[in-house]
């Protein structure tokens, strides 16, 4: 079988925004792009091949390797695509972290190698319809649509929908609608791109903030901040039409909203109540989900993994109820790597996926503090408790990946 092509750009959402082949993405960005970018030898399958940012790191390959684990190939980007003998070579496919107008020129010479299924498949290029697709428009319709039929107990009220809002006055009137409120960017991810209302800073700076979303993306929308009680993410693959569900993960993130880290258990560490209410309606957030992403243009002009996050919440009445779609990821995402780090847990572990950032500490001495506290042990050749490593801890990163497991 043909090796398929892996490389991890999660600035995809801001490209897409700026809209230009050639979009830099700033400086930090940069670095978590080139500090991360081994993250899908844990997507990949050995047969497939990683480009990563910087040079290959062979001690960090071989100890993964020495546990047991089939890895991908890893290759430099720079040198892969400077290499006219590797360019020739067929492919399979190309899987990006997710796709825009600089990653397609990024590997314009690389998708002639592919196979002919990928290059007539619906990611093979892009299309005028891709960025409204990869926006929170798309996310903010297929809600418009689910809670239009009102088919169950759990969903939330239509005043609760987010509103999309041209211009600064029409802010400031949806924000006064709320107790508390957010604004999200159209397209940014990981809890980027969003302001909370009320918060501690003055009107001046919520103002300069404000207007440098609309200056740069040229609308946002306004949405209730909800009580939550609980993240979690549905992922899903779309294929030739076909939206097949791949599992659900729970994830956790800061006052702000920003993303911390994923869980890798099946099942939240909750109250009994919100245990009961999950297992009762899961399997009918699941199919509503499949449903509306079956009529959308994930179905129709996209292929690849989505994730969508979802959120329960406590409403104003005290009832719960789950918010569906909170947001849509045309993209691999961190509940997609969950999912695959969960089936190499022992039974009977549990555990959590997160991403180290420090500038006043390296990714390789945060580490070796972390393996001394928490050695790995290995049962039946999967992890049983301990801390690893996911991409290469180095004295020059200051980010970094990793896995943290406990016995139950």
């Amino acid at each position: 079988m043909l090796s398929n092509i892996y490389f991890f750009n999660p600035t995809c959402e801001p490209a897409i925004a700026n809209g230009s082949s050639f979009y830099t993405a700033p400086a930090r960005l940069r670095k978590l792009e080139e500090d991360l970018s081994a993250l899908p030898i844990w997507l990949a399958s050995e047969k497939d091949l990683v480009l990563v940012r910087g040079e290959v790191d062979n001690s960090f390959i071989g100890k993964i390797q020495k546990l047991g684990f089939a890895l991908p190939a890893m290759a430099n980007l720079k040198k892969s695509l400077a290499n006219p003998k590797w360019l020739l070579q067929p492919k399979g496919s190309i899987r990006p972290w997710g796709w825009s107008p600089a990653a397609y020129q990024l590997f314009e010479q690389v998708i002639p190698s592919c196979e002919e299924e990928f290059r007539q498949s619906a990611v093979a290029g892009w299309k005028g319809d891709h960025k409204t697709l990869y926006s929170r428009l798309t996310g903010i319709d297929l809600l418009k649509e689910i809670l239009a039929k009102k088919e169950f107990r759990w969903m939330p009220e239509l005043s609760d929908l987010p509103v999309v809002c041209p211009s600064i006055v029409q802010i400031h009137q949806e924000i006064n609608r709320h107790k508390s409120a957010v604004v999200k960017s159209p397209w940014s991810s990981s809890g980027r791109g969003l302001l909370l209302f009320p918060n501690p800073d003055s009107r001046k700076k919520n103002e300069e903030v404000l207007s440098g979303m609309m200056k740069q993306q040229g609308f946002v929308s306004v949405e209730p901040w909800l009580n939550k009680i609980t993240d979690l993410s549905y992922q899903f693959y779309s294929k030739d039409g076909i939206i097949h569900y791949k599992g659900r993960t729970f994830f956790e993130t800061d006052p702000k909203g920003r993303y911390l880290r994923n869980f890798l258990a099946d099942e939240p560490e909750s109250s009994e109540e919100v245990s009961i209410f999950l297992k009762e309606h899961d399997s009918e957030v699941i199919a509503v989900l499949k449903s509306a992403l079956s009529r959308s243009g994930y179905a129709k002009i996209y292929e690849g993994w989505i994730g969508v996050d979802s959120l329960i919440y406590r409403s104003d009445r005290g009832e719960l109820k789950i918010q569906p779609v909170v947001e849509i990821n045309g993209r691999f995402t961190m509940g997609a790597v969950a999912l695959k780090l969960r089936e190499k847990l022992a039974e009977g572990s549990k555990g959590h996926f997160q991403i180290h950032f420090s500038t006043s500490i390296s990714f390789l001495k945060f580490a070796q503090k972390q393996e001394a506290e928490k050695p790995l042990i290995l049962r039946d050749g999967k992890i049983a408790s301990g801390f690893l490593p996911l991409t290469p801890p180095l004295e020059t990163n200051h980010f970094g990946a990793f896995l943290v497991v406990e016995t139950h």
